[in-house]
């Protein structure tokens, strides 16, 4: 390249915004101009290394964008558009936050130049990212305001649609789903306004509207169009938390439909594609490797798997809130009251797994009550062995005295929860129905009559009672026959 052709070049970038040219002038224009630079110019100017890691950030690339900006030898003075870059990279990648680095990002704060709403906006939006991950959702969603008001002063309505997508996903975390719809088509309409498209930004609004699908129980449609926005999320715009999100949906429902095995086999994809995309240890998919082994009765299991998480810390709103959950439910740790909608839906039903009988029944109507505002069913699902015993008092005609709209949601939710158990084809051949499964799975782990009780909430006489169809329909009779059985049919 001529050295008249790259300094031109290098004005003109200089002259769009440096570091905010891709938010002027379009992408296109600055992979264009990146090309006409000298090779080694990213290492004498500190405007064109931003340009070239905000276009790597683009294009899926952020680990290469990380060797660039963490590259020995620069040779110039590192100012505060330095950390701003590490901040985004941050975001991209989703690294592990410190303390110390979070002090260091909110000093950036005060270097930005108060005039350049744009960057304060990027700050903003980036720092939203960093303080979900640390589960100050409330302080998340101040930053979100603050990054909705400089792209507002800006007039950068693209950028704005990034934070009502973000502010939908916290709204999903919590449970509060039609808030989250409304923020959904916020974003859509800033999309238009703006008449700007770089790549999958449908996809990624898709992602969000697919998670309140999967709130709301619609798993097919979230198995059927989750590889697609995956495959999208690697080659396009993303960040951890989003790929978390869509990892969470994509392999809760195919397990609820399709078992364990087509489960384990979308677990090992998003690690691995988790890998790809953002780099480092894909820790909130293991924690769903744990939910899924508790669901399948493997208490032991998810507990050692928890085990081995403890040592590092989960940097995902996500990963943290499934792994308390889990905790919960494996009774390492007591139950707490939750503020947010979908959190006091969860701990009604963990209070409920510790009971039987009527007080049980009496629980599960509660976290039916809290669920019939946003049409709540996913967290039903997910603690489904609460219903063992339950289910045909909760569809009675004397359910709820009359609250028809009550009644309808728990028929919803009970034919949900019967739908979500996958008997394996094995066992189904044999005649098993849900609850023989449950049983027989319960019992595979190694546990007594008395541990697969308490674990499916039943009573041990309820227990013997199921075991004794089980080993008529197994052709065996005992539970070690029983093991050799499965195990020698591979069922599990």
């Amino acid at each position: 390249m001529p050295v008249a052709d790259a300094s031109e070049a290098r004005k003109e970038f200089i002259r769009g915004g440096g570091l905010i040219y891709p938010f002027r002038h379009g992408y296109a224009k600055l992979a264009h101009l990146l090309d006409k630079l000298q090779p080694d110019e990213w290492r004498q100017d500190e405007a064109v290394l931003g340009g070239l890691v905000m276009h790597l950030l683009k294009s899926g690339q952020a680990s290469r964008a990380k060797s660039y900006l963490h590259a020995v030898n620069l040779e110039f003075e590192k100012t505060y558009q330095f950390e701003l870059l590490d901040l985004l990279l941050a975001l991209h990648l989703g690294e592990p936050v410190s303390d110390n680095k979070l002090a260091s990002w909110r000093r950036l704060e005060r270097a930005l130049p108060i005039s350049n709403a744009l960057l304060q906006g990027l700050y903003y939006n980036a720092m939203m990212a960093m303080l979900v991950r640390l589960l100050r959702l409330e302080d998340a969603r101040v930053a979100g305001q603050q990054a909705i008001s400089c792209y507002r002063e800006d007039g950068h309505s693209y950028l704005e649609h990034f934070i009502h997508i973000h502010l939908a996903d916290l709204d999903v975390v919590d449970g509060r789903l039609r808030r989250a719809a409304r923020g959904l088509r916020t974003a859509e309409r800033c999309l238009e306004v703006s008449r700007t498209r770089y790549g999958n930004e449908e996809e990624v609004i898709e992602v969000i509207r697919l998670a309140i699908e999967y709130e709301r129980g619609n798993l097919e449609r979230v198995r059927q169009r989750a590889p697609d926005l995956r495959n999208s999320l690697l080659i396009g715009d993303s960040w951890s938390e989003l790929f978390y999100q869509l990892a969470r949906i994509g392999v809760m429902s195919t397990y609820f439909l399709k078992g364990r095995q087509a489960a384990q086999i979308e677990l090992e994809t998003y690690q691995a594609d988790y890998a790809r995309r953002h780099s480092g240890a894909p820790l909130t998919i293991d924690v769903l490797q744990a939910q899924v082994s508790h669901l399948e009765w493997h208490p032991n299991e998810a507990e050692r798997q928890l085990e081995a998480l403890d040592a590092a810390p989960i940097h995902s709103s996500i990963g943290q809130i499934v792994r308390d959950e889990l905790q919960t439910a494996l009774r390492l740790k007591e139950l707490t009251p939750s503020a947010t909608p979908r959190g006091a839906i969860v701990t009604a039903l963990q209070h409920a797994q510790r009971v039987r009988g009527k007080l049980r029944r009496q629980h599960i109507e509660h976290a039916m009550r809290l669920a019939l505002e946003e049409r709540q069913i996913a967290p039903f699902i997910e603690h489904r062995d609460v219903f063992l015993g339950a289910s045909a008092r909760l569809t009675s005609g004397q359910f709820l005295r009359g609250n028809i709209p009550l009644s309808r949601l728990a028929r919803q939710i009970v034919r949900a929860v019967e739908q979500s158990y996958v008997i394996p084809e094995e066992l189904k051949a044999l005649g098993f129905n849900s609850r023989q499964y449950r049983v027989a799975a319960a019992l595979q782990s190694g546990l007594s009559n008395k541990q697969v009780a308490r674990q499916l909430g039943i009573s041990e006489a309820t227990v013997k009672y199921h075991l004794t169809s089980v080993y008529r329909l197994a052709g065996v009779s005992n539970r070690i026959q029983l093991i050799d059985l499965m195990s020698n049919l591979e069922v599990f």
